[in-house]
């Protein structure tokens, strides 16, 4: 990855001209990855830049690790944050935009390996090992898993590790978002190696994250207004459906 040169971050209302939005990504095709001559491309980096064009306002892509990209929204040294879920810890440091879409996680398998268990407690309680990335949130359920026994899970800093281990059978099964994992299994050409399993965690809703350091409610207010905008002409449903096709 090049080297990205420092910025200020936004300390004043978003104006035609003076507006930087900041914002990390990690590797996560299709929403956000480095693609050909390493240039940030995916569905949540298409609605990024139709949401800086709703605000006359400049774009700057972070590349990091997830938890990395965290500490530095967290110090305020990034504004935004895309593709996040909401949950009480991160509500300390940061605003949470409108939902814009949603995501599903799904477990993923070895093809070779019957995993019959009607549910992830009974999954876990059998003594299986799940694959997770460090810093995601998972929801509710996982939360409460990885409390009572932590042993249960195994972190990586990026979702092809947890795709490599379950290939060399250092864990039982990865939790992954629904088109992540079709991106990666249809990339590496793993279909005969990794099935997505019929367990699977409820939808749930997406939301750009935001430093308090850096962004205000104004700010914060401005850019809920330009998602709105974008689901009102269809945009934002127009920049989805192309990734469902």
């Amino acid at each position: 990855m090049n080297p990205i040169a420092e910025v200020a971050v936004i300390t004043e209302p978003l104006k035609p001209d003076t507006c930087l939005l900041k914002v990390g990504f990690d590797a996560w095709e299709p929403y956000h990855y480095l693609g050909q001559a390493a240039q940030p491309q995916g569905l949540d980096i298409d609605i990024l830049q139709a949401l800086t064009r709703e605000l006359n306002c400049e774009l700057q892509l972070v590349p990091g690790d997830w938890a990395n990209l965290l500490s530095q929204l967290q110090a305020g040294e990034l504004d935004v944050l895309p593709g996040a879920s909401k949950n009480a810890e991160r509500e300390r440091y940061a605003w949470f935009s409108d939902a814009y879409r949603q995501e599903q996680f799904v477990l993923l398998t070895r093809t070779d390996v019957e995993m019959d268990y009607a549910d992830f407690p009974a999954l876990i309680e059998a003594g299986h090992t799940i694959g997770v990335v460090s810093g995601y949130y998972y929801g509710d359920l996982i939360n409460q898993l990885y409390g009572e026994k932590p042993q249960a899970f195994v972190n990586a800093q990026i979702s092809e590790l947890n795709l490599a281990r379950l290939q060399d059978e250092e864990i039982s099964g990865a939790l992954e978002d629904s088109f992540v994992a079709a991106a990666i299994i249809r990339r590496k050409g793993l279909s005969q190696q990794i099935q997505r399993h019929t367990l699977s965690l409820a939808p749930s809703e997406v939301y750009f994250m935001l430093s308090k350091k850096s962004v205000s409610e104004s700010q914060l207010a401005e850019i809920n207004q330009a998602i709105s905008a974008l689901q009102q002409n269809g945009s934002l449903a127009e920049l989805i459906s192309r990734y469902q096709q």
